[in-house]
């Protein structure tokens, strides 16, 4: 199972606000601190980078520290300090309670955004208009140049690069805040060959700024429709461990299936940054009864701090804390087993699709690539954003003068393969890149794909 805090996204916060400047002394104060909790419990933070890469990323990060530093701009410090190691899970968690003051504030960044791969910034259909026409564009906001920006804000987050990019351009407006931009929003914009420019006077909340990269925070947890009378399309955006309101969602969508006679289940993971694998098990129970492995277990680094951590959250049955410190525990399960769920009675037995993409992540990959593996179904889209042996089971840690929480992990979770040596993401069985017309326009590429081939 993979616990990600990253996307455990709680808006209403009682802890008093600290300063949100801090001084030098307390900022790398500060960075000593995350590294030695990263150190105690990370698996291994220097699989992708050297001990002497890191050490000199630290040290450039504290000299580039004046005499004091605001708590936003040490937010981005620490972006790009976490992101060095390059595990996807540990970054900043993007609520940080610190800033509980603004998040009702109408100051964040009022557009989505979607970007090519060379990190050019475009406007794609807005639910709401802005006198800028779709498919401007964007060359900056408030003079800040957003080629760059997009560019620099993607290297702060950590793990593959689609992964990396795709984040990046989806909490664009939660970098910008961080950054200090803030309304009146002036806008700088090409189209068809000319330069322009609007000013927008408001923004918009924390809450709504962050929707189109974390959907479950306006309870968008999942969804379902049948397209056409031809497909079942069942959109999961989250796992949280909540098995009676998902048994009861799954339930209502496999027997509409069954209900209207359709022979087709599309289940979109496109924006599914991860939560409770075991959700993953009671999803497949629907469609698969033979046996199966979402993973091939995990190397989990023992510690004080993350036997504190368990305890503190009222988890004291855990063997992990009967381990010795400093020591990893070794929890690898080889091969497939029998269903952790059986005897569905609304089983479907028609064609199963599942689309993933580059926030495919955590134990949506997992997911993915135990379907993938197994044969479960087709697997269709992009690769997944996030190799298939990597970090889990997340660690949080508070630093002492910024306030600031910082999520990192301790195990080193193994793919179906159970290799420790592979790298790979999940590769679909049928690639569909979207073109940046699609992205633009918001059109689907995969599902129209799928239509075709049902029709």
């Amino acid at each position: 199972m993979k616990c990600l805090y990253l996307f455990t996204i709680c808006l209403i916060l009682t802890q008093k606000l600290n300063a949100q400047y801090i001084l030098k002394s307390q900022a790398i104060a500060d960075i000593d601190y995350y590294n030695q909790a990263l150190f105690e419990v990370h698996y291994n933070p220097y699989l992708y980078i050297s001990q002497e890469s890191y050490r000199k990323v630290t040290d450039s990060l504290k000299n580039s520290i004046g005499d004091s530093i605001s708590v936003k701009s040490f937010t981005m410090v620490m972006s790009h300090l976490t992101s060095s190691i390059k595990d996807g899970h540990t970054m900043p968690t993007i609520v940080q309670q610190i800033f509980k003051s603004d998040f009702k504030k109408n100051i964040y960044f009022p557009f989505e955004l979607v970007a090519d791969k060379n990190y050019n910034v475009y406007l794609p259909v807005q639910k709401k208009q802005f006198n800028i026409p779709t498919g401007a564009s964007i060359t900056s906001i408030n003079d800040l140049d957003m080629k760059s920006f997009y560019k620099k804000t993607s290297s702060m987050i950590g793990g593959l690069p689609s992964y990396q990019k795709e984040m990046a351009i989806n909490l664009i407006g939660n970098f910008l805040y961080l950054s200090d931009v803030k309304p009146p929003f002036k806008v700088r914009y090409r189209y068809k060959g000319k330069e322009n420019f609007i000013t927008i006077q408001g923004g918009i909340p924390l809450k709504e700024c962050l929707a189109k990269a974390l959907p479950q925070i306006n309870n968008q947890r999942f969804k379902f429709e049948v397209k056409e009378n031809k497909i079942g399309y069942l959109a999961l955006n989250t796992m949280e461990p909540d098995f009676k309101a998902y048994t009861a969602f799954f339930d209502s969508c496999f027997t509409a299936l069954k209900t209207k006679n359709i022979n087709t289940m599309v289940i979109d993971l496109r924006k599914n940054l991860g939560g409770n694998s075991q959700i993953a098990d009671l999803l497949i129970s629907y469609f698969n009864v033979k046996p199966y492995s979402l993973s091939g277990g995990r190397f989990w680094r023992v510690s004080q701090r993350y036997k504190d951590f368990l305890t503190g959250h009222g988890d004291s049955t855990q063997s992990y804390l009967k381990k010795e410190n400093n020591t990893v525990l070794d929890y690898r399960k080889c091969g497939p087993h029998d269903p952790m769920f059986v005897d569905n009675k609304l089983l479907f037995t028609g064609k199963v699709y599942l689309i993933t993409g580059p926030l495919t992540f955590s134990s949506a990959n997992m997911l993915a690539d135990g379907v993938k593996e197994y044969h479960m179904a087709t697997v269709i889209g992009q690769p997944t954003g996030e190799n298939t042996n990597d970090f889990g089971e997340g660690y949080l840690v508070e630093l002492p003068s910024s306030k600031l929480k910082i999520q990192t992990t301790t195990t080193f979770d193994l793919g179906v393969d159970c290799d420790p040596n592979t790298s790979h993401a999940v590769i679909p069985d049928i690639l569909i890149e979207p073109s940046m017309k699609d992205k633009i326009h918001n059109s689907d590429r995969v599902i129209s794909y799928i239509l075709q081939i049902v029709r």
